[in-house]
């Protein structure tokens, strides 16, 4: 079948793929293709909010201010002034599609929460499922969108290059094998990497996709080993992983030991409102100090009526497994929940590789640096995608000659299965929240021996779950190789075999050996 073409190519419908068909249907013809259904995206999942400056208290330059603190000195500057300054803007813009946010009680003004390193209330939200309205919101536009044609379950194996450029794509149709799309440009919106951890808030479909697709055509990928570790989230056989936003103790949810005392106080002096690194690697500290398998977030002292007004969706589940937060400490593990960095993109979404253009986490923008600030990752995602569409204009159409589809190498099923499965154990153990020297090189020779297994194996029909196996493994030796080349402890990333860079230095430390 020879290749369809498209003005624009969209990989992924979280977000920023919609954002970004959404303002590029207005120049041609685009097609999306995501690998499960539309709606089963990150975006989906996220509970707490999105970050802008729009109370009468606030402005971008706090705004500003916070997300620099948070990524400890290696944001960009410009790229995090861009996203401040359009972050008002971009509620607006969301709002106008249908997206129903949470308002005071004169309808008037945003009901703005407070999160771990805002200065702020500065949340936008809808309760404590954000996400799924916003999802639900750019799913129904997208849809009632002539110009852009929606193509499910479809996964995408390979870039096609011509003379150094990115002309579309060859994917793997549950139903009619492989198929290939031309374009004029390329997005990358394919989300992050959480399941390269044995626990982590990401979706099933989070198997670093896209970073692995823009390493094979030579892209510039950085700051991998920047993983954030969301603080809470439920320990509970039944509910594995289940997040328990940064919102809860946003609205005075306190961090307790096995020992009931409130531990923060000996790490940091903004307690449960630290930045996510410091608070996941002190409840990481405090489970090694006592031997224990979790800590407890405490909700008791807060008025049962407002804890069911602001996190309906969290109460709904946690009654699922006997608990109740206004009578119960909600047992606690931090779990793998963001990648900071990605594939390399400048403030239009254009990567390194010319017509191919990334948006959302897979991309480095520069806006998080070292560490992403609470409620900055739907912001991000919509603002550069917005950029990207804007900067299509500029893109001219190649002539695209014939080209070959390639033959992506799968395994079987059963093969796949043994070797995500041991990547998975070897990067909780070795890469995660803390790591040590002798760790990172033992992670760096398994995932290498894991690759050339992968190689080896006999060729089988394509499978999907097998070329993530792949894609986990590229974005793995990326995370991997990133950590050991980081020299200097610094935001997300802490090997305690390094001496604490100055000016991150906690009250007592937070990763003994």
């Amino acid at each position: 079948m020879p290749p369809q073409h498209f003005d624009t190519i969209v990989i992924g419908s979280g977000l920023a793929g919609l954002t970004f068909a959404l303002d590029a249907a207005k120049q041609g013809p685009v097609i999306v293709l995501t690998k499960a259904q539309l709606w089963e995206s990150n975006t989906s999942y996220a509970q707490g909010g999105i970050a802008a400056a729009v109370g009468e208290s606030d402005s971008w330059q706090l705004h500003e201010q916070d997300t620099l603190i948070a990524g400890a000195g290696l944001c960009d500057p410009a790229a995090v002034r861009f996203l401040v300054q359009e972050a008002p803007a971009a509620i607006e813009w969301l709002a106008s599609l249908g997206a129903q946010f949470d308002k005071e009680t004169d309808l008037t003004d945003w009901a703005l929460g407070m999160e771990g390193g805002h200065s702020r209330n500065r949340i936008v939200h809808h309760a404590d499922r954000t996400g799924w309205e916003v999802e639900r919101a750019m799913n129904e536009a997208v849809r009632k969108e002539p110009n852009i044609t929606i193509l499910e379950n479809a996964f995408v194996t390979d870039l096609l290059m011509q003379d150094g450029r990115c002309i579309g794509c060859a994917m793997q149709d549950r139903d009619l094998g492989i198929r290939s799309f031309t374009s004029r440009a390329v997005i990358l919106a394919t989300g992050g990497a959480g399941r390269l951890y044995q626990h982590t808030t990401n979706p099933r479909i989070a198997t670093a996709d896209g970073v692995a697709l823009a390493a094979r055509v030579g892209a510039a990928i950085q700051d991998m080993e920047f993983m954030q570790f969301h603080p809470t989230t439920l320990y509970h056989p039944q509910m594995r992983s289940f997040l328990i936003t940064e919102a809860v103790r946003g609205e005075g949810g306190t961090l307790r030991n096995h020992q009931g005392a409130r531990f923060m106080y000996d790490y940091d002096e903004r307690l449960e409102l630290a930045p996510r690194d410091i608070v996941a690697r002190a409840i990481d500290a405090e489970m090694k100090k006592l031997q224990t398998w979790c800590v407890y977030l405490d909700m008791t002292h807060l008025a049962r009526s407002h804890i069911e007004r602001h996190f309906p969706t969290i109460v709904e589940r946690l009654k699922g497994v006997g608990l109740e937060p206004h009578k119960n400490w909600i047992p606690v593990v931090p779990a793998q929940h963001y990648s900071c960095g990605g594939v390399v993109t400048d403030l239009n979404g254009r990567t390194s590789i010319p017509g191919l253009f990334a948006a959302g986490e897979v991309a480095r923008t520069g806006v998080h640096g070292a560490n992403r600030l609470a409620s900055n990752s739907l912001l991000e995602a919509l603002v550069f995608a917005k950029a990207a569409a804007s900067a299509l204009s500029g893109e001219s159409a190649p002539k695209i000659k014939p080209t070959s589809l390639g033959n992506r190498h799968s395994i079987l099923e059963a093969d796949a299965l043994r070797i995500r499965r041991s990547l998975e154990k070897t990067m909780t153990e070795h890469v995660g929240i803390v790591r040590h020297n002798r760790g990172l090189a033992q992670a760096s020779n398994r995932v290498a021996e894991l690759t050339q297994e992968y190689k080896d194996l006999p060729e089988a029909p394509p499978d999907v779950y097998a070329i993530e196996a792949e894609n986990l493994l590229i974005a793995a030796k990326s995370v991997i190789d990133g950590a050991i080349a980081r020299q200097v402890n610094v935001g997300l990333h802490y090997n305690a075999d390094l001496d604490i860079a100055p000016g991150h230095q906690p009250k007592t430390s937070i990763a003994p050996k």
